[in-house]
């Protein structure tokens, strides 16, 4: 069991949720937990599609998770009743939720707006298994990352270890609890007492900088395009004395976005974190003392608990400053592994070691910094997108595409006359919005000499297209 989770009603009558106007205790979000074990419990006992359920202790959930009370109270019960739960956008196009369907067979589907029991079967699940959660964001397909609960406990009290988090603390909910950063900062404010406040509001409105100012906010979390977003909305410009510290993960930050960041942290005298991590390691890897924020693209040294070091091409471990490798960690809040449908949950063979996929190098303070990426994964603001998993979604529709691109911009690239079928599906399952991803359209695709396609020129034609050369 986690132990935060299970000790809820002892933090009693402070304030863990704000939603809009409404304020939940603990003590009140303990009971809530409570009565939705129980409700879901008799929702499977008494659903004639479920009857060979009544006896199985750990039915497999599938949550469309909301930035809400109830998607909250569904995820926290399913936690404490030991019920795997695979968290997924509520934005998830339904294709993607079908072909989840498919291959995981939930024994619940849950949204903030229906209850389904989907599934009958008596599935056999490892023990240790707590959470799934998806390596592909809002696109669906790509592969589960299976978490456990002491993944989850282990994270959570390595975060709060060089996170300032107080009980008396008040956070803003700025990302989904859907990725692994959001559910993280939920995590660590619940094991800390202190009280997440959600909103609908978005950084453009008004009513965000109110609550910002009014409650008030103590701590932020966001991906370098919100912090983007923020500077050229004068964030740096304000005084928000409450304001104790400031969070970044889920890319690299502009040099010019870390310098204006790190001079308001000064002015303001907040305190500017900026960190390192992947869903395979639950949430976070590494972090960056603020004393040393201004360094453009460190990740700084492994967080309390965890080891970070680099292998060469033939997995020797490198020991020389600026030599560059992948960058490897192990920890306790590594994953049990990859799943992609479920009879791979049945039982794990956990390594402990992460290979994260991405080259990097260590300065003579010791702080890691990355070099680039091994994998042809990007994240678009923030949420990961594997470009082999996009592709092959497309593929599962007719299209052949190919994908390529950086952490600023997607690139998809199709054969004449399909460009408006493949943008229409485009605008489906990428979240984001259009100006960060294009449709190209080529007459034939560049290959390489050995017959593969060549991905620079993809890319270089794509550049090419954005500067008008």
């Amino acid at each position: 069991m986690i132990d935060w989770i299970s000790s809820l009603g002892s933090w009693a009558e402070r304030v863990a949720l704000k939603m809009n106007s409404d304020s939940v205790t603990y003590a009140l979000l303990e009971e809530k937990v409570k009565q939705c074990q129980t409700h879901l419990l008799d929702l499977l006992k008494n659903s004639q599609d479920a009857r060979t359920l009544v006896q199985k202790p750990r039915p497999l959930v599938l949550l469309q998770m909301e930035n809400s009370l109830t998607g909250i109270v569904y995820y926290l019960a399913c936690l404490r009743a030991r019920w795997p739960v695979i968290v997924v956008s509520p934005q998830m196009h339904d294709d993607g939720v079908e072909q989840l369907k498919a291959s995981f067979l939930p024994n619940l589907v849950l949204t903030d707006t229906h209850e389904l029991s989907f599934h009958p079967h008596r599935h056999v699940l490892d023990d240790k298994l707590a959470l799934i959660l998806l390596t592909s964001g809002s696109t669906g397909g790509g592969k589960g990352v299976a978490l456990s609960y002491t993944n989850i406990q282990e994270n959570t009290r390595s975060i709060c270890q060089y996170l300032p988090i107080q009980k008396d603390d008040i956070t803003l909910a700025s990302m989904p609890f859907s990725y692994s950063y959001g559910l993280s900062v939920l995590h660590t404010h619940l094991a800390q007492g202190a009280c997440v406040a959600v909103t609908s509001h978005t950084i453009v409105e008004k009513g965000f900088w109110e609550l910002v100012e009014q409650l008030p906010v103590n701590s932020l979390a966001g991906v370098p395009h919100w912090y983007d977003m923020l500077i050229r909305l004068r964030f740096t410009r304000r005084s928000l004395p409450a304001l104790r510290y400031f969070t970044q993960a889920g890319g690299r930050l502009s040099e010019y976005t870390v310098n204006a960041l790190a001079e308001f942290a000064d002015k303001n005298n907040s305190q500017f974190f900026r960190m390192y991590g992947q869903t395979e390691a639950t949430a976070r890897i590494a972090w960056l003392h603020p004393d040393r924020v201004r360094k453009p693209d460190a990740i700084g040294q492994a967080i309390p608990g965890g080891t970070l070091y680099l292998e060469d091409e033939e997995q020797n471990r490198i020991s020389e400053p600026g030599k560059v490798g992948e960058l490897c960690y192990i920890g306790p809040n590594c994953m049990l592994g990859y799943v992609e449908s479920v009879g791979e949950m049945a039982s794990f063979d956990v390594s402990g070691i992460l290979r994260t996929g991405d080259l990097a190098y260590f300065d003579d303070d010791g702080d890691f910094r990355i070099a680039g990426r091994k994998k042809r994964i990007i994240k678009l603001l923030g949420e990961r997108i594997n470009l082999d998993e996009l592709e092959r979604l497309f593929a599962s529709k007719g299209f052949e595409v190919k994908c390529c691109g950086d952490d600023s911009h997607l690139f998809i690239f199709c054969l004449q006359d399909r460009r408006e079928q493949v943008h229409a599906l485009a605008r489906e399952w990428v979240n984001a919005p259009p100006k960060f991803y294009h449709v190209n359209v080529v007459a034939k695709w560049p290959l390489l000499a050995n017959g593969k396609i060549d991905y620079q020129q993809l890319t270089l034609l794509a550049n090419n297209a954005v500067t008008g050369n």
